[in-house]
Protein backbone atom coordinates (compact mmCIF):
# COMPACT_ATOMS: atom_id res chain seq x y z
CA UNK A 1 0.00 0.00 0.00
CA UNK A 2 0.95 3.42 -0.73
CA UNK A 3 -0.77 5.04 2.13
CA UNK A 4 0.01 3.51 5.60
CA UNK A 5 -1.60 4.27 9.33
CA UNK A 6 -0.42 3.16 12.61
CA UNK A 7 -3.47 4.18 15.03
CA UNK A 8 -5.88 1.96 13.50
CA UNK A 9 -6.85 -1.92 14.18
CA UNK A 10 -4.83 -4.66 13.79
CA UNK A 11 -1.97 -2.30 12.29
CA UNK A 12 1.73 -3.06 12.92
CA UNK A 13 3.18 -0.05 15.25
CA UNK A 14 7.42 -0.27 14.94
CA UNK A 15 9.09 0.60 17.54
CA UNK A 16 10.51 3.55 14.70
CA UNK A 17 7.20 4.89 13.81
CA UNK A 18 6.18 5.38 17.58
CA UNK A 19 9.77 7.33 17.82
CA UNK A 20 8.73 9.91 15.16
CA UNK A 21 5.48 10.20 16.47
CA UNK A 22 6.61 11.13 19.74
CA UNK A 23 9.38 13.54 18.53
CA UNK A 24 6.84 15.16 16.33
CA UNK A 25 4.81 15.42 19.17
CA UNK A 26 6.99 16.00 21.67
CA UNK A 27 8.82 19.49 19.80
CA UNK A 28 11.50 21.39 21.55
CA UNK A 29 11.27 18.93 24.69
CA UNK A 30 12.49 15.95 22.35
CA UNK A 31 16.23 15.65 22.68
CA UNK A 32 16.02 16.81 26.65
CA UNK A 33 16.31 15.29 30.03
CA UNK A 34 12.54 15.03 31.95
CA UNK A 35 14.37 14.54 35.23
CA UNK A 36 17.25 14.01 37.09
CA UNK A 37 20.29 12.16 34.87
CA UNK A 38 22.53 14.54 37.38
CA UNK A 39 26.06 13.84 37.30
CA UNK A 40 29.29 14.10 39.89
CA UNK A 41 32.68 12.98 39.84
CA UNK A 42 35.21 11.42 42.44
CA UNK A 43 38.66 10.72 40.87
CA UNK A 44 38.61 9.79 37.50
CA UNK A 45 34.55 8.05 38.30
CA UNK A 46 31.81 9.53 37.01
CA UNK A 47 28.27 9.20 38.62
CA UNK A 48 25.20 9.51 36.91
CA UNK A 49 21.73 9.46 38.76
CA UNK A 50 18.48 8.02 37.88
CA UNK A 51 16.42 9.44 35.63
CA UNK A 52 14.27 10.17 32.67
CA UNK A 53 15.16 11.79 29.00
CA UNK A 54 13.14 11.65 25.91
CA UNK A 55 15.73 11.52 22.93
CA UNK A 56 14.87 11.10 19.09
CA UNK A 57 11.13 10.40 20.46
CA UNK A 58 12.67 7.53 22.35
CA UNK A 59 11.61 7.86 26.14
CA UNK A 60 15.03 6.82 28.49
CA UNK A 61 15.04 5.75 32.23
CA UNK A 62 18.01 5.09 34.14
CA UNK A 63 16.60 3.37 36.98
CA UNK A 64 19.51 3.79 39.45
CA UNK A 65 23.02 5.36 39.53
CA UNK A 66 25.65 4.27 36.50
CA UNK A 67 29.44 4.85 37.67
CA UNK A 68 31.16 5.02 34.46
CA UNK A 69 34.97 5.43 34.60
CA UNK A 70 37.46 8.03 32.36
CA UNK A 71 40.57 7.82 31.31
CA UNK A 72 43.33 10.32 32.40
CA UNK A 73 44.23 13.01 30.12
CA UNK A 74 41.12 13.44 27.97
CA UNK A 75 38.20 15.09 27.04
CA UNK A 76 34.26 14.08 26.16
CA UNK A 77 31.57 13.99 27.01
CA UNK A 78 28.99 11.81 29.46
CA UNK A 79 26.14 10.54 26.89
CA UNK A 80 23.32 8.72 26.32
CA UNK A 81 23.83 6.60 23.46
CA UNK A 82 20.87 4.97 21.18
CA UNK A 83 22.89 2.59 18.44
CA UNK A 84 20.89 0.94 15.98
CA UNK A 85 23.19 -1.20 14.53
CA UNK A 86 23.30 -3.76 17.74
CA UNK A 87 20.28 -6.47 17.82
CA UNK A 88 18.19 -6.74 21.20
CA UNK A 89 18.42 -9.68 23.04
CA UNK A 90 15.59 -11.54 25.56
CA UNK A 91 15.58 -14.23 27.80
CA UNK A 92 12.75 -16.10 29.23
CA UNK A 93 9.47 -17.04 27.14
CA UNK A 94 7.19 -14.49 25.57
CA UNK A 95 3.79 -13.93 26.98
CA UNK A 96 5.15 -15.38 30.24
CA UNK A 97 6.00 -13.57 33.56
CA UNK A 98 9.93 -14.81 33.23
CA UNK A 99 9.77 -13.09 29.88
CA UNK A 100 12.81 -9.84 29.89
CA UNK A 101 14.20 -7.95 27.26
CA UNK A 102 17.69 -7.17 27.15
CA UNK A 103 17.92 -3.74 25.04
CA UNK A 104 21.62 -3.50 23.76
CA UNK A 105 20.67 -0.80 21.45
CA UNK A 106 21.17 1.75 24.58
CA UNK A 107 23.53 2.65 27.18
CA UNK A 108 25.26 5.03 28.93
CA UNK A 109 29.13 6.32 28.29
CA UNK A 110 31.80 8.39 27.74
CA UNK A 111 32.63 9.17 24.13
CA UNK A 112 35.47 11.41 22.85
CA UNK A 113 32.99 12.76 20.04
CA UNK A 114 29.66 13.37 19.35
CA UNK A 115 27.57 11.26 16.30
CA UNK A 116 24.45 12.47 15.93
CA UNK A 117 22.54 10.86 12.97
CA UNK A 118 18.56 11.75 12.82
CA UNK A 119 17.42 8.19 13.82
CA UNK A 120 14.00 8.90 12.17
CA UNK A 121 15.20 9.77 8.92
CA UNK A 122 16.98 6.89 8.51
CA UNK A 123 20.22 6.95 10.81
CA UNK A 124 21.44 4.72 13.13
CA UNK A 125 23.39 6.43 16.13
CA UNK A 126 22.69 8.91 18.07
CA UNK A 127 24.81 10.50 21.02
CA UNK A 128 23.21 12.15 23.29
CA UNK A 129 25.58 14.57 26.05
CA UNK A 130 24.68 15.45 29.25
CA UNK A 131 27.79 16.60 30.56
CA UNK A 132 31.35 17.19 29.08
CA UNK A 133 34.10 16.62 30.88
CA UNK A 134 37.88 17.28 31.18
CA UNK A 135 40.07 14.95 32.71
CA UNK A 136 43.75 14.69 34.59
CA UNK A 137 45.88 12.28 35.38
CA UNK A 138 43.77 11.84 38.50
CA UNK A 139 40.77 14.19 38.36
CA UNK A 140 37.38 15.06 36.36
CA UNK A 141 35.92 18.38 35.87
CA UNK A 142 32.12 18.44 34.43
CA UNK A 143 29.89 21.07 33.11
CA UNK A 144 26.22 20.21 32.19
CA UNK A 145 25.51 20.25 28.73
CA UNK A 146 22.02 22.89 29.83
CA UNK A 147 20.94 22.67 26.35
CA UNK A 148 19.81 18.83 26.93
CA UNK A 149 17.97 19.62 29.93
CA UNK A 150 14.40 20.79 30.07
CA UNK A 151 13.52 24.46 29.99
CA UNK A 152 10.54 25.76 31.94
CA UNK A 153 9.90 28.12 29.65
CA UNK A 154 8.75 25.33 26.94
CA UNK A 155 7.01 23.91 28.72
CA UNK A 156 2.68 23.57 29.46
CA UNK A 157 2.13 26.60 31.53
CA UNK A 158 -1.09 27.48 33.22
CA UNK A 159 -2.25 30.34 35.42
CA UNK A 160 -3.05 28.47 38.54
CA UNK A 161 -3.70 31.54 41.59
CA UNK A 162 -4.33 34.84 41.40
CA UNK A 163 -4.61 37.15 44.22
CA UNK A 164 -2.66 38.90 47.00
CA UNK A 165 -0.59 36.33 48.96
CA UNK A 166 1.70 37.80 51.59
CA UNK A 167 3.67 37.12 54.05
CA UNK A 168 1.51 35.19 57.23
CA UNK A 169 -1.08 34.34 55.28
CA UNK A 170 -1.95 31.38 53.21
CA UNK A 171 -4.45 29.89 50.24
CA UNK A 172 -5.53 26.75 50.08
CA UNK A 173 -5.50 25.92 45.87
CA UNK A 174 -4.66 22.32 45.32
CA UNK A 175 -1.03 22.32 42.81
CA UNK A 176 -0.05 18.66 43.19
CA UNK A 177 -1.35 18.32 39.61
CA UNK A 178 1.97 20.43 38.64
CA UNK A 179 5.81 19.73 38.56
CA UNK A 180 6.35 23.12 39.10
CA UNK A 181 4.91 26.71 39.93
CA UNK A 182 5.99 30.27 38.99
CA UNK A 183 5.62 33.18 41.44
CA UNK A 184 5.26 36.80 40.31
CA UNK A 185 5.88 39.22 43.50
CA UNK A 186 5.94 42.12 44.57
CA UNK A 187 9.03 43.71 47.24
CA UNK A 188 8.79 46.23 49.72
CA UNK A 189 10.94 48.26 47.87
CA UNK A 190 8.45 47.68 44.50
CA UNK A 191 11.54 45.64 43.01
CA UNK A 192 9.56 42.84 40.83
CA UNK A 193 10.70 39.34 42.20
CA UNK A 194 10.27 35.76 40.38
CA UNK A 195 10.51 32.68 42.61
CA UNK A 196 10.65 29.54 40.77
CA UNK A 197 9.42 26.36 43.06
CA UNK A 198 9.69 22.63 42.32
CA UNK A 199 7.01 20.66 43.79
CA UNK A 200 9.23 17.41 43.66
CA UNK A 201 11.19 18.01 46.31
CA UNK A 202 10.52 16.49 49.44
CA UNK A 203 12.48 18.47 51.92
CA UNK A 204 11.73 19.93 55.80
CA UNK A 205 12.09 23.54 56.53
CA UNK A 206 14.14 24.51 59.87
CA UNK A 207 14.27 28.09 58.97
CA UNK A 208 10.24 28.72 59.00
CA UNK A 209 9.86 28.81 62.81
CA UNK A 210 10.86 25.36 63.23
CA UNK A 211 7.02 24.35 61.86
CA UNK A 212 7.54 20.70 59.57
CA UNK A 213 6.92 21.50 55.91
CA UNK A 214 6.41 18.72 53.18
CA UNK A 215 8.92 21.05 51.10
CA UNK A 216 10.97 23.94 51.14
CA UNK A 217 11.16 24.67 47.78
CA UNK A 218 12.54 28.02 47.00
CA UNK A 219 14.69 27.84 44.83
CA UNK A 220 15.15 31.59 44.21
CA UNK A 221 14.91 34.39 46.45
CA UNK A 222 14.79 38.44 46.99
CA UNK A 223 16.75 40.00 49.14
CA UNK A 224 15.49 44.10 49.98
CA UNK A 225 16.34 46.60 52.62
CA UNK A 226 18.86 46.61 55.14
CA UNK A 227 17.10 43.62 56.72
CA UNK A 228 18.06 41.18 53.68
CA UNK A 229 14.60 40.04 53.69
CA UNK A 230 14.39 36.71 51.78
CA UNK A 231 11.23 34.97 50.56
CA UNK A 232 10.36 31.11 51.58
CA UNK A 233 7.23 29.71 50.14
CA UNK A 234 6.55 25.69 51.65
CA UNK A 235 4.12 23.49 49.91
CA UNK A 236 1.49 21.78 52.28
CA UNK A 237 1.62 19.93 55.61
CA UNK A 238 1.01 16.74 54.46
CA UNK A 239 2.09 14.34 51.03
CA UNK A 240 -1.03 15.90 48.91
CA UNK A 241 0.77 19.42 48.49
CA UNK A 242 -3.11 20.66 48.81
CA UNK A 243 -2.49 23.59 51.02
CA UNK A 244 -0.07 26.57 50.22
CA UNK A 245 1.92 28.83 52.92
CA UNK A 246 3.98 31.71 52.55
CA UNK A 247 6.37 33.55 54.90
CA UNK A 248 9.23 35.86 55.19
CA UNK A 249 11.97 35.43 56.73
CA UNK A 250 15.85 37.73 57.05
CA UNK A 251 18.91 36.82 58.70
CA UNK A 252 20.29 38.56 61.88
CA UNK A 253 23.65 39.61 62.28
CA UNK A 254 24.41 36.13 63.82
CA UNK A 255 23.14 34.46 60.60
CA UNK A 256 19.84 33.06 62.50
CA UNK A 257 16.45 33.39 60.58
CA UNK A 258 13.57 35.81 62.39
CA UNK A 259 10.25 36.23 61.38
CA UNK A 260 9.03 39.30 59.46
CA UNK A 261 6.07 40.06 57.81
CA UNK A 262 4.70 43.15 55.29
CA UNK A 263 1.97 43.69 53.75
CA UNK A 264 3.65 45.30 50.85
CA UNK A 265 5.32 42.71 49.77
CA UNK A 266 3.28 40.19 47.98
CA UNK A 267 2.76 37.94 45.22
CA UNK A 268 0.16 38.54 42.93
CA UNK A 269 0.31 35.31 40.23
CA UNK A 270 1.15 32.11 40.28
CA UNK A 271 1.64 29.99 37.22
CA UNK A 272 1.61 26.41 36.91
CA UNK A 273 3.99 23.98 35.14
CA UNK A 274 3.35 20.45 33.89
Amino acid sequence: MTIQGYQFDKAKVTPESDAQLYSYLAQTSDNKVISGLTANATGLNVYVAAGKALVQGRLIENAQQVQLTAQANKTGYVCITIDLTQDNTSTGTPGTSDYVPINNQLRLELVDTLNQQDLNSGGLIYTFPIYSYVSTGSSIALTKNSVSFRNIFYDAKEIAWTGNLTAGTAIYDNFSRFRSLICYGISQNKTQFILELDLTKQLTSSEMGGRDFVSNIAIGSHAEGAANREWKLAVGTTLDKSNTYLDARYRDGSGNWSASSSTATFIYKIVGVY
